[in-house]
């Protein structure tokens, strides 16, 4: 799983180029966006509340693949191969956003050839977070999964030193552990273990703060080498 951290330039380019096709929508909690297999869909600019990208497995369990919240932009991706959406797209809160439709933006790019070459921009950002979850997946040891997906928990805000910082599982633990590959107990034992090592402490039910950014920065980093 992924949470969409690519809310910078890109992002800001791409509103200021469709922002005359936008149109705002509401989602309720628990809401679909689309299906998988949908042929018909929407790019979306979230303004507030959170939405997951899942799979469906064959025996009916759900694989969460993103976490987009505010600021993410997505939905794209038909638009480039002409395919059906390959994910669930559900919101997690009641979210509010600013949307175009598969053929309005069809005539967006029409309009302004400038559109695609954003929206390409971000599709490579995806593809390298893409990377960089496999490369993660693939280490040796759960810590440095763990480590490295609580990471990408953090805002993208500044650091201001003093500053408390937290962070907050997105999912259900067991759906977290399932995204990172892992057992819930082996992923309870690795933030039991950055608990005792006084890098993280546990506030409450999936809530956590950092008492130690770079130590738990050098545990997520062993997960990249």
């Amino acid at each position: 799983m992924s949470l969409d951290n690519n809310k910078g330039k890109a992002s800001h380019a791409t509103r200021q180029i469709l922002e005359k096709y936008l149109t705002l929508r509401s989602f309720r909690k628990g809401q679909l966006l689309w299906s998988e297999g949908d042929t018909d869909g929407l790019l979306v600019f979230l303004k507030s509340g959170r939405v997951k990208i899942y799979r469906l497995l064959p025996m009916g369990k759900a694989i969460t693949l993103y976490i987009f919240g505010k600021g993410s932009v997505f939905g794209f991706m038909p638009f480039f191969d002409d395919a059906p959406y390959p994910a669930y797209a559900q919101a997690l809160d009641d979210c509010e956003a600013d949307v175009i439709s598969r053929s309005g933006l069809r005539q967006a790019v029409h309009q302004d050839p400038e559109v695609a070459i954003v929206l390409m921009k971000q599709l490579a950002q995806r593809l390298r977070d893409a990377f960089d979850t496999i490369e993660r997946l693939q280490s040796k040891g759960a810590n440095p999964k763990v480590a490295a997906a609580l990471m990408a928990l953090m805002d993208d805000s500044p650091n201001i030193a003093g500053r408390p910082l937290f962070i907050t599982l997105p999912v259900a633990s067991h759906e977290f552990a399932q995204s990172l590959g892992l057992t819930p107990e082996t992923l309870s034992r690795s933030i039991t273990h950055l608990v005792e090592k006084n890098i993280l402490k546990r506030l409450q039910r999936n809530r956590f703060q950092i008492l130690d950014l770079e130590a738990l920065e050098k545990v997520a980093e062993s997960a990249l080498r």
